[in-house]
């Protein structure tokens, strides 16, 4: 495995009963690199972030953290090891405040509730949020609501960082901001994400991975895949630019 290879998916595949989810789909993430995959609705993208963290079972393939196979482990475990999903859905606890649904997030790897109280500040100030520490969960807009799913996936220390349509519902001066943050991010981790704003997929990703119908159809620079006749044909070209996934 080369040095920088960090996450390596090897021919997975997923079928729920006639549909198959994923089929036969195999990429390589490098360490540091913001990674997108796009695709049209019911492409795969969730589901396939879905097997990365074990959410759901793997019925074929084979998946590599730094050379060591995680099919198989619970996703607790898989958090445990570096790899943390934040979800399209944001639902924070209500009836805690925001420094405390940080803090519920730091318990699992915190030697202490001391040791995690003391990374909290912390987390709330990369994620923007330290002013609003002691506001409910229930009181938050649509984007504190994504800035506090990010800060509690923040929480367990990723190497990588996989963001489920984290611009879903955010206005275009919050998507750049949320931009901005994720290229700090990148700083000290690795970032995946699966979007369906382009703007977005152009602005950020170093590379590009489009599946249709559960296959990788292509990969390559945004550059790359906005000119591949396929993808236009799968995904540009029928108007899908906010298509969600399941």
């Amino acid at each position: 495995m080369s040095n920088n290879i960090i996450l390596q998916v090897k021919n997975i595949s997923k079928r729920f009963g006639g549909l198959q989810a994923t089929q036969d789909v195999s990429f390589d993430v490098k360490e540091n690199e913001i990674l997108s995959i796009i695709g049209p609705n019911g492409a795969g993208k969730s589901t396939l972030f879905n097997l990365i963290t074990n959410f759901y079972t793997v019925d074929t393939g084979s998946i590599l953290f730094r050379g060591e196979e995680i099919v198989g482990l619970t996703p607790d475990q898989v958090c445990i090891k570096g790899i943390t999903r934040t979800f399209q859905i944001a639902r924070p606890f209500p009836g805690l405040s925001i420094s405390d649904n940080i803090l519920v997030a730091l318990l699992p790897k915190s030697a202490t509730v001391a040791a995690a109280r003391d990374q909290v500040d912390e987390i709330l100030k990369q994620v923007n949020l330290d002013k609003k520490a002691n506001h409910m969960g229930s009181q938050l807009t649509t984007l504190e609501r994504k800035r506090l799913e990010l800060g509690k996936a923040l929480a367990t220390n990723p190497q990588i960082l996989m963001l489920d349509e984290v611009m879903t519902g955010l206005k275009p001066k919050e998507m750049d901001e949320m931009m901005d943050l994720i290229r700090e991010l990148q700083k000290s981790m690795t970032i995946v994400i699966v979007e369906h704003v382009m703007r977005v997929i152009m602005a950020i990703s170093e590379r590009v991975i489009v599946l249709d119908h559960g296959k990788k159809i292509a990969e390559g620079t945004p550059q790359e895949i906005t000119s591949n006749p396929e993808v236009v044909s799968a995904y540009l070209g029928r108007g899908t630019g906010n298509a969600g996934d399941k």
